[in-house]
């Protein structure tokens, strides 16, 4: 967040720009992160202009807003968050913008969040459950037509396109859960308890429990014991440093397989992408 100062200080000219002087913008919103932006682009439409805040590859723990995404935020009807800590920057951004709070709407307190195994914090990663996403089109839905009640009916329609889409998601990764012979996983930080819990996976370990914070050596140890002595498949994440996994792969003995929890890339450019890579990767590791 080194630059958030200084972007602050440029959020009047920003918007003066892309609004084009005294000109009033179409409405638009912002989101985020990729998997909510993912359902909010198509429950959007054609109708609403929607931005992608941060950019696919990028960790949402230590992300760094760029000018053009302080405009977005700034100019935006509506920004679409997480929440439950995950991405607080948008609140902030929001603040400094002049808009304060109000128009940011975080999905993720009204979709059932889980504590963390902690049993002290809720965990954010709420996505990485296609039935919880169905519930989050319906808020969706409703914060847009709070927006724009004209097109209310057309939210309507296409949010029960999107839930159907995700229902039938959810069927094909149940059906493929049942093949899976292992049920323990050891995961490079804390965003596959959502997932664990609906398809009956057990996360047994967490390579590092505080993201970005390097795992100290008696953790890795605990964490190498653990996976021996339950045979747990291990995972790193493109958006953080594998070295750690790399180095359990080799004390453990195990094969290192790679899960994108955000997704917006090549392979993931959808929310039923993002799910299925989780999915074919598990086919792989869990046989």
């Amino acid at each position: 967040m080194r630059r958030l100062a200084w972007l602050f200080a440029l959020v009047p000219a920003l918007v003066a720009s892309a609004c084009g002087g005294n000109e009033t913008p179409a409405p638009s919103v912002a989101v985020s992160i990729f998997p909510l932006y993912d359902v909010v682009r198509r429950v959007a439409g054609d109708r609403l202009p929607v931005h992608l805040v941060l950019p696919p590859g990028h960790d949402h723990h230590s992300f760094d807003p760029r000018p053009q995404d302080v405009a977005a935020l700034a100019e935006s009807g509506l920004v679409f968050a997480v929440g439950l800590g995950l991405d607080d920057w948008v609140v902030g951004i929001a603040k400094n913008a002049g808009s304060g709070e109000a128009k940011v709407f975080k999905v993720g307190p009204l979709v059932d969040p889980m504590l963390s195994p902690d049993g002290q914090t809720v965990d954010p990663h709420f996505w990485l459950d296609p039935v919880r996403m169905q519930q989050a089109v319906d808020v969706i839905v409703g914060a847009l037509k709070t927006l724009d009640p004209e097109e209310g009916p057309l939210y309507r329609q296409r949010g029960e396109d999107v839930k159907h889409s995700l229902h039938e998601l959810h069927q094909d990764i149940a059906r493929r859960s049942g093949g899976w012979t292992k049920r323990k996983i050891v995961t490079f930080h804390g965003s596959l308890y959502y997932f664990a819990e609906r398809y009956h996976l057990e996360v047994v370990a967490v390579v590092e429990p505080v993201p970005g914070q390097e795992p100290t050596a008696r953790h890795l140890a605990d964490v190498v014991e653990t996976m021996k002595k339950t045979g747990a498949a291990l995972f790193s994440e493109p958006q953080l440093d594998p070295r750690p996994a790399k180095v359990l792969a080799s004390e453990a003995g195990v094969p290192l397989y790679e899960i994108d929890p955000q997704g917006g890339g090549p392979g993931t450019n959808s929310y039923e992408a993002l799910l299925t890579q989780i999915a074919d990767v598990l086919d792989k590791a869990l046989q």
